[in-house]
């Protein structure tokens, strides 16, 4: 009897991952051509988007919000509900926070991957993000920094933590979408899609990577290639590549949560083009859910007692931290049943280099904060098209970009991604 209920727990995982989440179909991109046709001597073919991959992430977002809504249970009854009533001191809440709660979110992971047999990285990618969302929203909770109206209910805390998105709320609630909003999204999401995978048909030919550049083996590989222009054009592209699939992911759950009558702030707007600082790229334009949870769960707290300069510090440090826990999610390792690790998921990061990518930003925000408004930065921004100061802006990033983009390139997470979209790919190499 003892045995019997994880041999069934195994059944039930495996079932699930190879018919719900197509552990095995979506490892590698199998698609056939639905269109052939010869351009400069070249043949090519288009392959459609993959829908077991939409089901796929689509079943993984249902299952970080079903593990969501346990946390929130949680969260509310432990820590939300009695600082609302004052029945309780903090270090109770710093203790079921730090102690059960987001301990729980680090680990959860490593055994829910091999649990459903995922190995497509994105998937696993956004396995990963139910966990981290959690986490961060409950340091919100924990220092009293929830968004306005989400602590007024049970209901509210949990449709607030069940996606990897910000929902918007109001006194009465989470507010709801019309028609119009799930028409809006459903419109972005195909404008997108089609964008990314043109992007993505240009990218593929060269492995995402316009230009060879040397494997890098240490950290000081890594500093070697900061003003290799072969390395700085890679580093564009990719920058490019990654704004466009937040953009497009977040128009995805977009289509999602309002289907199901929510509505959220958008997840990016355009921050390579239309940036006017480093602080508006980071704190206005990129990834606006996590700088939500950053800002509320980090900023904020250390800004009640330090200033402003090491309140951003730690908000990197944690982006940082978090990123390098991210990558060992996504490469977290597939085993036969001797114990050897079986394709292609067997590529080792280099850890650090992010928490040093997000430590390079915190210290050109530092130097922001020092002279930002000198008259100068304020000549260029006034006489400068916004698109070149923008480039302007992200150029000083761009050097160092490839300590957070290179592992995303060469585990080959990209090429798990393109199973998404329409690409077109030459046949004849």
């Amino acid at each position: 009897m003892t045995t019997s209920s994880p041999t069934l727990l195994q059944s039930i995982g495996r079932w699930v991952g190879h018919n719900i989440l197509y552990s095995e179909s979506l490892a590698y991109d199998q698609r056939l051509p639905c269109l052939t046709f010869t351009l400069a001597g070249g043949n090519y073919g288009l392959l459609a988007p993959e829908l077991k991959f939409w089901l796929a992430l689509g079943t993984c977002l249902l299952l970080g919000a079903i593990y969501s809504t346990i946390l929130s249970c949680v969260m509310y009854k432990f820590i939300i509900l009695p600082r609302k009533q004052q029945q309780q001191s903090s270090s109770t809440a710093l203790l079921i926070g730090f102690g059960f709660i987001v301990p729980l979110c680090v680990v959860y992971p490593y055994y829910g991957l091999p649990f459903f047999l995922i190995k497509n990285k994105v998937i696993k990618f956004l396995f990963g993000i139910a966990s981290l969302t959690t986490a961060f929203r409950c340091l919100e909770a924990v220092f009293g920094f929830l968004p306005k109206h989400v602590d007024e209910s049970l209901w509210n805390v949990i449709v607030y933590n069940a996606f990897p998105v910000e929902c918007k709320f109001d006194q009465h609630g989470a507010i709801k979408s019309t028609w119009a909003n799930v028409a809006h999204y459903v419109r972005n999401f195909g404008v997108w899609m089609c964008v990314l995978g043109m992007y993505c048909s240009l990218l593929v030919g060269y492995d995402y990577k316009l230009y060879p550049t040397e494997e890098e083996l240490g950290l000081s590989d890594a500093l070697d290639n900061v003003l290799n222009w072969h390395q700085l054009a890679n580093n564009f592209s990719i920058a490019i590549l990654f704004q466009i699939y937040l953009t497009t992911f977040g128009c995805a759950i977009n289509v999602a949560t309002s289907l199901v009558g929510l509505t959220q702030i958008p997840m990016m707007l355009n921050p390579m083009f239309e940036s006017t600082s480093l602080s508006d790229f980071w704190g206005r334009r990129w990834n606006l859910v996590v700088h939500g949870f950053l800002k509320r769960g980090v900023y904020k707290p250390v800004r009640t007692k330090y200033s402003r300069l090491a309140a951003a510090t730690a908000a990197f440090l944690a982006s940082g931290f978090f990123h390098e826990w991210l990558l060992g999610v996504m490469l977290y390792p597939d085993y036969d049943s001797v114990g050897d690790c079986t394709p292609p998921t067997c590529y080792r990061p280099g850890y650090g280099r992010n928490t040093l990518f997000f430590v390079w930003n915190a210290i050109l925000i530092g130097i922001e904060y020092a002279v930002g408004g000198a008259v100068v930065f304020k000549m260029l921004k006034t006489h400068l098209p916004l698109t070149i100061f923008s480039l302007l802006v992200t150029s000083t990033a761009l050097p160092v970009a490839h300590w957070f983009t290179n592992d995303y390139v060469r585990s080959d997470f990209f090429l798990d991604g393109q199973l998404g979209w329409p690409i077109i790919v030459r046949l004849d190499e």
